[in-house]
Formats: C-alpha cells, structure tokens, sequence
C-alpha cells in the first residue's frame, strides 16, 4: 500500500514537472523571446520540407529587403530561403550553413557578404546582431559552438532566453501579435512570403552624391577590418573542407556614397580574397547598371530596395542563378507543390499591397506579422 502511494506522489510530481518544463518551452518559444521579423523568418525556415530547398540566401537584411523567394518561384520555377537576420555578422555565416544542412541539400547556397564588411569591430562583436540569429536557432551542438565561440556575456543567457526577456510583457500585447503569427505559421506548416520584409518609401537619391554609375570600371581596394578578414577566411576554409563547391558569393545593390565608397573598395578586395578559394564572386554594386534597378525610385533607403527594387533584383539576380547554377525546375510533391503556388500568389498580393502604399505615399513595415498579411489578403 506505502509503494503504490509512494509511487502515485512521484508520478504526480513528475507530471507536475512535465507540465512545468512544457509551459516553460512553450513561453521561451512563443511568447518570452525577442519577437521580430528575424524570428519569424528563421522560424519559417525550419517549418520547410526536409530537402526541399534549392537555394539558401544567407546576409543580413539586404537579403530579405531585395530579393523574394515566392517571387523567384513563380518566375523562374526554383525554391529558396533567406536565412537572413539584420546586421548579420560573419561568424554567424558558418553556423547558418551548418543548420541549413542539417535539414537541406540545397543545390546552391548563396552568401551576401556584407557581414564581412564592417570598417570596425563594433557591429562584429555587438551581442545584439549574434542573437538576432542564435536566439532563434534550436539547442543543438551548432548552437553550443557559436555561442561558445562568441558569445561575451552569460552564456546560460543564449540557452535559457527566458531569463533575458522576461520583461517583454511590458511590450503586450503587441509582443502577442507575433505569437499569433508564430502559431498560425506552426499550424499552417509553412510561411507565405518565405521571409520577405519590406519598407513602402522612396529614397530621394537626387538630393545624394552617389558614386553608382561609376563604379562599372572602379576597381580599387581597401583592405577588410583584421578581425573580419580572419572571420570570413575561416569560413572560407570551413567550405573547403567541407567540399561545399555549390556556394557563390555575392554583393546585393547599395547606393554607394561618399559615406560608404570605402565600403565599396573592400567589396573588390573581398572579391580577391574570394578568387584565391576559387569561389565565383558576383558584384552587383560594380554591376549596378545591368540590375535594371531604378536608383530613383527602387530603394526605401541607401542601404535597401523597396519593393520595386526587390521585384527587379530577384529578377535579375533569378536570372543569374538559372541561367549559370540551376538548369532544372524545382522537384516538388504535390502538397509541396500546392503550397509554393500560394506562396507565389501571396508575394503578387504583397506586391501590389505595397505598390498602393509607395503610390499613395504612406511609409509601412510590410512583412508576415498578422496584421499585415490581413491587409496582403485583401490583393489576392
């Protein structure tokens, strides 16, 4: 009679403990984090088909700003990803790819390579542009090895994220908006946009000096920051040794300024660095001209296209990727398939959903947050 007691209070007790560890999950995944557009899309990307991506896109927000995955899709017949967090750094490059091949076998990865780029070791070394990717990455041994690697502060903070935004329910319930994007999104299976953000401005480029239709032929250097050359060299040895002959480096679109002309020159370097790998470097600032972006009209800021820009970049750089990297269409089920025909109709929506507001002069976030796919809703 003791034993069957004594075991009845320690089921309950670990049920209790159950219950207490799932709750805890459920508030670090859904509600105790750091909620944004960055989650959202890295979370979308785990909710993809195991090998069912032909292309990743790894950067910062270059990535998700100028190029649209449905759009890709229904043009040019391929699938892709952006795993793309804002001000991504280079040390994230490494893991990125790691976790993309744990579920994928992309036929092509493509890397933007501004995290590479920085003038100085503070945007490198800043916690916050680390976490906007680890925070959103599951426990696993890539985890353990980029936080370890880089990490500064308490480690146990990048594993227990709920003990770091705790304080988030001062920011309800908008903070409950992206939960419900979250779980629409997990009951759904998949994402509509594939992780497309944008920003319904205009640039007035007329009012700025810039360099673009000069630099067709501007090959100078600058030599990289030391810490990110020895980064971005690391992970060029990572692709070496891990046979990754499937990867092409790229340079997105920028209005070049006289701000941001010594960044241009450590675009060409990296562009010799790339060289000595063997590894094919496509410029697009040096190529500015045969983007078919229009510079007064197609970005929302120096550093990023609108949805003009967006449109005609993944045109042009879908383009490249057909024509030299992918010959054959997309190898899709028929749920796959269905799923990725939506997502095709829902960028059209988003498309036209942002062109209104560029036309009509209102300035908005447009991206997969559930009040504004409401508003993409009403296009389709």
């Amino acid at each position: 009679m003791k034993n069957k007691k004594y075991i009845l209070r320690t089921v309950k007790i670990l049920s209790l403990l159950l219950a207490l560890v799932v709750c805890i999950g459920f508030l670090q995944e859904y509600v105790l984090c750091h909620s944004d557009h960055n989650r959202e899309r890295v979370f979308g990307f785990y909710l993809e088909p195991r090998n069912s991506v032909d292309v990743i896109l790894i950067g910062a927000s270059e990535v998700y700003s100028d190029y649209a995955a449905g759009y890709a899709y229904e043009k040019y017949g391929y699938t892709s990803y952006p795993i793309a967090t804002q001000s991504n750094i280079i040390q994230n490059y490494k893991t990125q790819v790691k976790e993309t091949m744990r579920t994928q076998n992309p036929k092509l990865i493509i890397v933007e390579v501004n995290g590479a780029l920085y003038g100085s070791n503070e945007n490198i070394e800043s916690e916050a542009n680390l976490r906007n990717y680890s925070d959103n990455i599951p426990f696993n041994s890539n985890k353990v090895e980029l936080v370890s690697n880089n990490a500064t502060s308490d480690q146990l903070e990048y594993y227990m994220t709920i003990s770091k935004y705790h304080s988030v329910w001062k920011d309800f319930p908008k903070g409950l908006g992206w939960t419900r994007t979250f779980l629409q999104e997990k009951l759904r299976g998949y994402t509509y946009l594939k992780g497309a953000k944008s920003k319904t401005a205009i640039y007035n480029t007329s009012k700025v000096n810039n360099y673009n239709s000069t630099l067709k032929n501007d090959n100078k250097t600058k030599n990289l920051n030391p810490t990110s050359e020895q980064y971005f060299r690391e992970f060029l040895d990572f692709c070496k040794s891990e046979n990754l002959d499937n990867v092409v480096f790229v340079r997105f679109p920028h209005v070049v300024t006289k701000e941001t002309y010594d960044r241009f020159h450590r675009s060409n370097e990296i562009g010799n660095i790339i060289a000595e790998y063997g590894y094919d470097y496509i410029n697009c600032e040096k190529d500015f001209e045969d983007t078919g972006i229009d510079i007064s009209k197609d970005f929302y800021n120096a550093e990023h296209l609108n949805a003009y820009g967006q449109r005609h970049f993944t045109e042009y750089l879908g383009q490249i990727i057909r024509d030299r990297y992918l010959k054959a269409d997309s190898d899709l089920d028929a749920t796959q398939k269905e799923r990725w025909d939506t997502s095709a109709k829902y960028y059209d929506a988003y498309y036209k959903y942002n062109v209104d507001l560029l036309e009509s002069g209102k300035c908005k976030q447009v991206s997969e947050y559930y009040s504004e796919l409401k508003e993409i809703e009403k296009y389709l």
